[in-house]
């Protein structure tokens, strides 16, 4: 891919999740910070640093992970350069070896529109995470809700007309491996997700939407629906969820084995 096409990947990207940087803005408006200089960050998925600078502009110590297909885009190297974030390369993120003797490092941990791509178990992922975050610490995510109601008529539909269920083969064979949505989530598996891997973690959700559809033609009756369920909470497009270690007491299950 050049140069110029990864710049406008990047507008398109951003002019798309605008509403959602603003909202993870918000989110850091809350949070209480004494000294910003030892407030420690790490964004797994940092992409094109959107997120990253937002957290480098409060003064905050930002370790920015991604693949490599980002963090060799002479832009993405340069914007992280400038603004003093710290780069990490990581094209495996199921078992974060590199984490493996690091403890209690971390005040936030953010993994935004990245929990619905997981194709491997994640046990050992959230166990690193919760030995490298510190007691008191927090897991800010966005994901897209299961049950925003665009998905759910067309599962609806799809599995009334005995065509599918759950991910189409059309999306799989149309996408890269970690493009596809393989799980989406409702707030009720986010918190049964995170209470069986340890009841250190209390969970907060909120249903929002940051999409913004003109109500014209294409895809008209997929715009409908989502403006229709945006009303509501319960099949809201997206959710916002905000993990918080309240302490470190143990973690709670282990990975499966062969």
């Amino acid at each position: 891919m050049s140069s110029s096409e990864s710049v406008s990947n990047e507008k398109v990207y951003f002019d798309f999740h605008r509403k959602r940087f603003q909202r993870f803005d918000q989110f850091l408006d809350k949070i209480a910070v004494s000294d910003a200089k030892n407030f420690h960050v790490l964004e797994i998925g940092s992409h094109y640093l959107h997120t990253s600078l937002l957290l480098a502009g409060r003064g905050f110590q930002v370790d920015a992970m991604d693949v490599e297909e980002f963090w060799n885009l002479d832009f993405v190297k340069a914007r992280g350069k400038k603004f003093g974030l710290n780069p990490i390369i990581e094209n495996d993120i199921s078992r974060l070896e590199r984490f493996s003797d690091i403890f209690d490092r971390y005040d936030l941990v953010v993994f935004t529109e990245i929990m619905e791509h997981i194709t491997f178990n994640p046990i050992q992922f959230w166990k690193t995470i919760y030995q490298i975050l510190k007691p008191g610490g927090q897991i800010y995510i966005s994901t897209p809700n299961a049950f925003a109601l665009p998905n759910y008529v067309r599962n609806l539909k799809n599995t009334l007309f005995l065509k599918s269920i759950g991910i189409t083969v059309g999306d799989i064979l149309a996408k890269v491996t970690y493009g596809h949505h393989w799980k989406e989530y409702s707030p009720n598996e986010v918190r049964a997700y995170f209470a069986l891997l340890s009841s250190d973690f209390e969970v907060e959700i909120h249903p929002y939407h940051y999409k913004v559809y003109d109500l014209k033609p294409p895809y008209l009756m997929f715009k409908l629906l989502s403006k229709l369920g945006n009303m509501t909470k319960t099949f809201a497009d997206d959710i916002e969820v905000i993990v918080r270690l309240k302490q470190k007491t143990g973690w709670s299950i282990k990975e499966p084995e062969y």
